[in-house]
């Protein structure tokens, strides 16, 4: 059955649902939420401070008044943090792409700026992607002289319950998920990384990757000033750990950050294995540790 979404009457002059969140460091050393606007389906929380060992930072939770992406969806979400900034901004839980019919499709556009010495953080939860959904996806990662940011992306792949028992070759069956990623530095024109990544039935290659593993997952640790021969070895030194997932990591071209790119056979594992980057990224870039445990 065919979902639709309220999102065609809702979208601004442009064609686009957007959030726009801006980021800057106020005149107490705290980070503040400043300029805003949010349209459906994005709402968001007011920024709090957290972490009593590190004030300055504020945590903002990135939420949705829908049940997930839909066909008709055309979303996009701009983040900017200001010179000398730093925050925490993750979303509520993992979010679904529905079932779609024809060629339709999804449409999510994220883009992360970072400004001059500071550090962001986006810790984006898996997409779920049920059969027959359709999503593409553009990732913008642009980090100015003596910043620092961390931004993960998960997929993995959803069946009825039903067609699983009865299955005996499974096989993921939705229709289509592209990715294309970018990520610069805000003082040069050089594009340090353009991927597209084409997986799901409407192309039957796409889909090696997905035989053994029914989640994936990327986090992207972006520090231009940074050292990043001993941040990927620690990186590989965090993967080699753990026994639940495989992973690689790769040092981008320009020096400009590292990729840790992860499958696991569950989207728990790989959400564990993530999570385990994120916090050894933050100390090595940001010389803190996390000290706040809550779940979502």
């Amino acid at each position: 059955m065919k979902v639709n979404s309220p999102a065609s009457s809702l979208r601004g002059p442009d064609g686009w649902q957007k959030a726009e969140l801006n980021f800057n460091k106020c005149s107490d050393g705290r980070t503040r939420l400043g300029r805003q606007f949010v349209q459906y389906p994005f709402h968001i929380t007011k920024p709090v401070h957290l972490d009593v060992d590190w004030p300055e930072l504020a945590t903002l939770i990135l939420q949705s008044t829908s049940g997930g992406l839909y066909h008709d969806d055309r979303l996009k979400l701009s983040i900017n943090f200001g010179d000398d900034s730093c925050a925490h901004v993750t979303t509520q839980s993992a979010t679904k792409v529905h079932s779609m019919e024809s060629d339709d499709s999804a449409n999510y556009h994220i883009s992360v700026s970072v400004g001059s010495n500071a550090h962001a953080e986006f810790i984006n939860d898996a997409l779920i992607l049920f059969p027959d959904s359709r999503l593409d996806s553009i990732l913008e990662i642009s980090v100015a002289e003596g910043g620092s940011a961390i931004v993960t992306d998960s997929a993995l792949w959803h069946e009825p319950r039903d067609d699983y028992i009865k299955s005996g070759d499974l096989q993921p069956s939705f229709s289509s998920f592209r990715q294309t990623i970018k990520i610069n530095s805000l003082q040069n024109s050089y594009l340090a990384v353009k991927e597209c990544q084409w997986s799901g039935k409407d192309s039957p290659a796409g889909l090696i990757a997905w035989k053994d593993y029914r989640a994936q997952g990327s986090i992207y640790i972006i520090s231009p000033d940074g050292d990043l021969k001993k941040l990927s070895q620690s990186c590989r030194r965090k993967l080699n750990k753990s026994n639940s997932v495989y992973g690689g990591v790769t040092v981008l071209p320009s020096d400009i950050g590292v990729i840790v790119r992860i499958l696991g056979r569950d989207g728990g594992s790989v959400r564990r294995a993530l999570e385990e980057q994120w916090l050894n990224a933050r100390f090595m870039l940001a010389g803190r540790e996390n000290t706040i445990k809550w779940r979502k």
